[in-house]
């Protein structure tokens, strides 16, 4: 391993991996004082994490989590969440990260499919939790926050009975010294379950082990080349996979991560100078949004040595790096396997590809016959691992989708791309019908679901089309089921209402018919190829404002 991770890090475990609480207990020997995370300016050093985390496992044990359980976390970035977090791999317990903007069918289903027995949330998104809380039935303790927001207007604020409520200060009274529970782990413990966006039904439960996540985040601190105490700006949420670089690729280089419970365009660059960030971690549309403030004559001046974002427009690539200073890096991957292809800090790269392979993976191009394509040609993106547990376990409960989506023994990832002649990779386009819209994963699956609840809307097809940020926006085309038109407005607050703000349909095309195969299917290239059709409406063009 290289970066700034000490190789000691990495030597064997004798009948296992690497966990997370063994990482961080290695560098409080070297670092106990130091910052290992700066949440919303509240620093938290390498000791500070270690005694939450015992503590948390602690009181969790007493709270009736076992190794195995699922434990949800529905929470804004906090010191809150990391403790959990922690506390969770220590007693190997596995944390379920849930998008906050997630309500109604859209959380129950997380909830239920991972068969969740506690949920820590925020106050201002517990009405959330308590009017689903009865059709999840293995839920049976909420850790509430305080975080000092208003709550969501979604009604349902009591519990039921069999649901109890504890206060998540209640984490930090166990003993911090030691793990008075002894928890009899399996050699690959699983850290999180991340949820992945589905097609042709609800999304899926990555399972992945703390040993995958600390593999991808080395993989982040060779990418960046971090070192002993750099400082890495992350203004993402924890919810998605950014907590292995933001998190974990601090905690193995020995460096400070910079978190933020929100993303701000205008305060970023002068976050990034106050704490003298090495380098951010930003989804493509932040990057996209910054490139878009006016220039400064101090954009020079930032304290970057790169900035790791995917995707990167390729018309202002080369004029990003100038403008500020520093490298832009890229890579390419998914919760099952992060990541796929990098492109480092002091590595050559070509504008538009997303690097080479990973050493941690082979990836190959194949065609529908599962044969290799020449270079050059377009392929389905597939890959294997070439060291144990670099990737995830499978999807959750759902072993007949992980041996399909293994097939002739390479997952496939149902991405489009192409190999140049010196092996640079460059993502082409999305085989499947997911969408993604400014760093979110959107199930086309769920949208629909969702939609047809409406009373008014008989069919529904949701599509990707192409965002001015880059990745996709939301369109669906509706059919109507009467004769009465159908009232946008209020449509859109149905949309709010159901689904994840994210989720919510840019445009709307009211259609007489959907295009359908021989036995039904519904033809989604056919409707994207149609693009954004001038009688399309549009929430932007209109100035409907999307509720959070």
């Amino acid at each position: 391993m290289t970066g700034g991770s000490p190789a000691s890090l990495w030597e064997p475990t004798p009948g296992g991996g690497l966990t997370i609480p063994g990482i961080l207990d290695a560098q409080v020997a070297e670092r106990p004082d130091q910052s290992l995370l700066v949440i919303d300016d509240v620093p938290l050093s390498y000791r500070a994490l270690q005694e939450r985390s015992l503590s948390a496992a602690n009181v969790l044990v007493g709270l009736g989590i076992e190794p195995g359980d699922r434990v949800a976390l529905f929470m804004g970035t906090s010191p809150e969440w990391v403790t959990l977090w922690f506390g969770l791999c220590r007693l190997g317990a596995v944390a379920v990260p849930i998008n906050t903007a997630y309500r109604g069918e859209f959380l129950a289903n997380q909830l239920r499919d991972s068969s969740t027995k506690m949920i820590a949330v925020d106050r201002s998104l517990a009405d959330r939790v308590f009017s689903i809380a009865g059709e999840v039935p293995t839920l049976r303790t909420v850790l509430l926050r305080e975080d000092g927001k208003a709550a969501a207007e979604d009604g349902g604020g009591t519990p039921p009975p069999h649901v109890q409520v504890h206060a998540i200060e209640q984490l930090l009274e166990g003993s911090t010294s030691l793990l008075e529970a002894t928890p009899d782990l399996p050699p690959f413990p699983v850290g999180a379950i991340f949820s992945t966006s589905g097609t042709t039904g609800r999304s899926k439960g990555v399972l992945a082990t703390q040993h995958y996540l600390l593999a991808a985040a080395q993989s982040m601190v060779d990418l960046w080349r971090l070192q002993s105490g750099e400082v890495v700006h992350g203004p993402l949420p924890l919810f998605h996979l950014s907590a292995v670089g933001t998190v974990l690729g601090p905690m193995l280089a020995g460096g400070t991560g910079i978190l933020d419970s929100t993303f701000s365009v205008s305060a970023t660059w002068d976050r990034v100078r106050r704490y003298e960030a090495s380098g951010i971690a930003l989804a493509g549309a932040m990057l996209s949004m910054l490139w878009n403030l006016p220039p400064d004559e101090r954009d020079k001046d930032v304290p970057l040595r790169f900035i790791s974002a995917a995707p990167v427009p390729l018309e202002s690539f080369e004029a990003m790096e100038e403008r500020w200073q520093c490298r832009i890096v890229t890579c390419y991957g998914m919760s099952e396997a992060f990541p796929l292809a990098v492109a480092g800090v002091d590595a050559a790269n070509r504008v538009g590809a997303s690097g080479r392979p990973n050493p941690n993976f082979d990836v190959m191009l194949f065609d529908p016959e599962d044969r290799p394509v020449p270079v050059g040609e377009v392929g389905e993106i597939v890959c294997r691992p070439r060291r144990s547990h670099v990737m995830f376990e499978g999807y959750d409960g759902r072993d007949r989708e992980t041996v399909e989506q293994f097939r002739n023994l390479w997952f496939h990832t149902g991405d489009m791309g192409r190999f140049d002649e010196d092996g640079f990779l460059y993502f082409a386009d999305r085989k499947k019908d997911a969408m993604r819209r400014r760093g979110e994963n959107i199930s086309s699956f769920e949208v629909e679901q969702a939609l047809l609840r409406h009373p008014a809307v008989a069919e529904v097809a949701a599509v990707g089309v192409p965002s001015e940020l880059g990745e996709d926006e939301v369109m669906v085309y509706l059919v109507a089921g009467s004769v009465e038109p159908i009232d946008m407005e209020a449509f859109m607050d149905f949309c709010c209402a159901n689904l994840p703000y994210f989720a919510v349909p840019r445009y709307v095309e009211v259609t007489s018919e959907l295009p359908k195969n021989a036995v039904g299917r519904i033809l989604k290239h056919e409707l994207r190829a149609r693009g954004i059709p001038a009688s399309a409406w549009d929430r932007e063009s209109t100035g409907y404002t999307v509720r959070r």
